[in-house]
């Protein structure tokens, strides 16, 4: 017989965001090995229902009570936390989390077994008029979330490399377990209009990806100005965008539309894709790019990884991890237009090498699929 598993989490499924598909995929994972998965999560969208069978998991979500930055905060989710734990024995926490410290004081005072899985301390703007707000929140999910961790019987992120330098998990290395979820290959098709659109940008051209949601952390800035230096050696690049533009908490897509309107010819912005377009459009890229200021192990690359395609990757803790480990691409300078596009061009050049070295990206992630529950 399998545990009474509860897992919490400020998003999840349909949300977007990775940190909602990652634990998605580690709730699913811990389902089918006939454990019984309850997830608590924020009624982020007001026409989600309250109670949901999805899958073999159960979901319960709170109304949240104001909105403030990346955070729908929900106080009613602590007293539905409380009904629902006496009934459990194992309390999985999604980081970060406004009611991480909240959640971790009841877990322990009901003797639960607790484990956060930490995916990314959080960044906020700075280039921003609410640059002084940010720093203040950035504070208090520290304070917050360091008790927590201190209070957990495990601490999980994607890597050690990450967790070393993580402002909070840097400090609890003595129960630290890594962890990469499995993320679902899906097995739909996309519609033949996004298909043929992916075949007409391909046609006489280098294709160059990025993904993600629009945030300062991202560093797309820093993409879009390596631009010159990369249609030196490769003049029919485009760089090619899956994702959200619009983001509620911050403006980054405005602050960059004179680069983006400067490079407009190079630079093509396909949106928010479903799983079965977001698979099509790895498939058809001649690389993709993370050139991250910051970022714990975006989930792009790993799925962009197991299409086979190769990356160019910023030298950040956790994210250039992959690509360290199994030659699957470049690591380049952060904040270094120029650096990103030697990494690129280099790609391009090597690529077909590249290629064959697929399978060290399965064996690196298949060493860390094991949830330490």
């Amino acid at each position: 017989m399998g545990k009474k598993i509860l897992l919490v989490s400020e998003y999840f499924t349909p949300h977007f965001t990775g940190i909602a598909q990652a634990f998605d995929a580690l709730a699913q994972q811990l389902s089918s090995q006939k454990n019984s998965v309850t997830i608590l999560t924020t009624q982020f969208d007001k026409t989600l229902p309250l109670s949901q069978q999805y899958s073999n998991l159960t979901i319960y979500r709170s109304p949240y009570l104001f909105k403030i930055s990346r955070t729908h905060y929900s106080l009613t989710i602590i007293f539905d936390f409380l009904k629902i734990i006496r009934n459990q024995d194992v309390v999985v926490i999604n980081s970060p989390n406004s009611n991480i410290f909240f959640f971790s004081i009841l877990a322990k005072l009901f003797n639960k077994k607790l484990i956060i899985f930490h995916q990314g301390d959080l960044i906020l703007q700075k280039g921003n008029k609410n640059f002084f707000i940010n720093i203040i929140i950035e504070k208090l999910f520290d304070i917050l979330t360091i008790p927590s961790l201190f209070l957990a019987d495990t601490v999980s992120t994607y890597t050690r490399d990450y967790a070393e330098n993580s402002r909070v998990l840097k400090y609890f290395l003595h129960k630290f377990k890594a962890y990469i979820p499995t993320l679902p290959v899906p097995t739909k098709k996309a519609d033949s209009s996004f298909l043929k659109k992916i075949d007409n940008l391909k046609k006489n051209h280098i294709l160059i990806g990025f993904a993600g949601r629009f945030v300062e952390e991202k560093g797309f800035d820093i993409l879009f100005k390596s631009i010159p230096f990369v249609l030196k050696t490769y003049p029919n690049a485009l760089l090619v965008f899956a994702g959200e533009t619009n983001i509620s908490y911050e403006n980054s897509f405005q602050i960059n539309k004179k680069l983006i309107d400067k490079y407009k010819k190079q630079i093509i912005l396909l949106g928010l894709l479903n799983k079965s377009e977001l698979f099509l459009f790895y498939k058809s890229l001649d690389v993709f790019v993370i050139s991250s200021r910051s970022d714990c192990f975006p989930l792009t690359q790993m799925e962009v990884a197991i299409c086979g395609i190769p990356l160019v990757v910023t030298d950040i803790p956790g994210a250039r991890m992959l690509v360290k480990e199994t030659g699957f691409g470049e690591v380049v300078l952060p904040e270094n237009p120029q650096s990103l596009a030697n990494g690129i061009i280099s790609v391009l050049q090597t690529r077909e090498s590249l290629i064959k070295r697929k399978n060290n990206v399965i064996q690196f992630l298949s060493n860390y699929e094991t949830f330490p529950l």
